[in-house]
């Protein structure tokens, strides 16, 4: 399995809120099955940080594109970089 990191910056704040509940249960059923590891917005609200893990960037690709955020257009950018943790309590294999 491959670990990303993954930045979303926001556009639209009422787009955003309306399609906050969507995100937040698709990212939880995520979590659920182990694809998302972590995820929360920043503390200025413009956008948030998630990490993924999954077989590979084809696999990550059609997470984000299934995500509520993704569909209703209101992730103005997104940075995705392949991470491999070496340190802390998340296991590294």
């Amino acid at each position: 399995m491959t670990r990303f990191v993954v930045e979303l910056a926001y556009g639209g704040r009422e787009r955003l809120l309306a399609v906050r509940p969507a995100h937040r249960e698709y990212c939880r059923q995520l979590a659920e099955r182990g694809i998302l590891l972590a995820a929360g917005p920043w503390a200025d609200d413009t956008g948030s940080m998630l990490v993924y893990q999954v077989a590979d960037a084809d696999e990550l690709r059609q997470v984000i594109d299934a995500d509520p955020y993704t569909k209703a257009g209101v992730i103005e950018r997104t940075t995705v970089r392949e991470w491999k943790p070496l340190l802390g309590t998340w296991p590294t294999a």
